[in-house]
């Protein structure tokens, strides 16, 4: 079916993005726009089901945040049916991605995008965004980390903040609530060792909300008892 949407996929990465994507990421994100329409028919991964709609508000939505990518180690925190972290992967792929969900069903369908695609250094994970957090392996160890929709900013600070590394950037996609989520993070980011670098905003036209992304720098160290046990950040978020 995406196959049919090819060049609008071409015309609107270009036009958005500025880059002229190759045959094969067309046909990837054609497949991957294949595979989330069959199985969102059994998991509910999206309530997006126009195939233009897709490109637009998925594909597109998630690889703007490429130019804000650093380095090459990113994490996809709550990726949900892999937005950001599949459009990005296959926007750049020397980038090396880690998709992080609670949901396992979300995943094993992850898992069959990426055999199907043929998808190089990148993987699930099967966690809370809590335990992930204290996991010796991945705290402090990535260079960006994204999150889409997944919860308000005070509470993904203290999801993403503990596995950058110093330095290292977060990408909070969001709408028309950017301003207000940020005004209410000052505290959160003094305690977790971020700094705010501002909010860009972008228009995907006018078919589509208003989108914004805020850009959060890791400046120092994040304490140790950050994140706190699973649920606590969302029920008693630092603010």
């Amino acid at each position: 079916m995406f196959n049919e949407y090819a060049a609008l996929i071409k015309g609107l990465t270009y036009r958005h993005i500025g880059c002229e994507l190759t045959e094969l990421q067309v046909n990837q994100l054609c497949q991957f726009g294949d595979l989330l329409l069959e199985w969102n028919q059994r998991l509910n991964l999206t309530r997006i089901i126009d195939p233009q709609e897709v490109i637009l508000k998925h594909f597109i939505d998630s690889m703007v945040l490429a130019k804000f990518i650093q380095g090459i180690h990113l994490a996809d925190l709550g990726t949900g049916a892999g937005f950001p972290g599949i459009p990005l992967k296959i926007l750049r792929p020397e980038l090396k991605v880690v998709l992080i969900d609670s949901l396992k069903k979300r995943l094993d369908f992850l898992d069959v995008v990426i055999e199907k695609l043929d998808l190089q250094d990148i993987n699930t994970i099967h966690a809370r965004a809590e335990d992930f957090g204290r996991d010796r392996k991945y705290r402090k160890y990535f260079d960006t980390v994204s999150s889409r929709a997944v919860a308000r900013l005070p509470i993904l600070l203290e999801y993403a903040l503990p596995v950058l590394k110093i330095k290292g950037r977060f990408l909070a996609a969001k709408g028309l609530q950017a301003d207000q989520e940020l005004a209410e993070s000052g505290k959160a980011l003094k305690i977790l060792g971020g700094m705010s670098e501002g909010i860009e905003h972008f228009n995907l036209g006018s078919s589509a909300e208003h989108r914004a992304v805020i850009l959060i720098r890791k400046v120092g160290q994040t304490p140790s008892q950050y994140p706190r046990k699973a649920g606590t950040p969302s029920k008693s978020p630092i603010v």
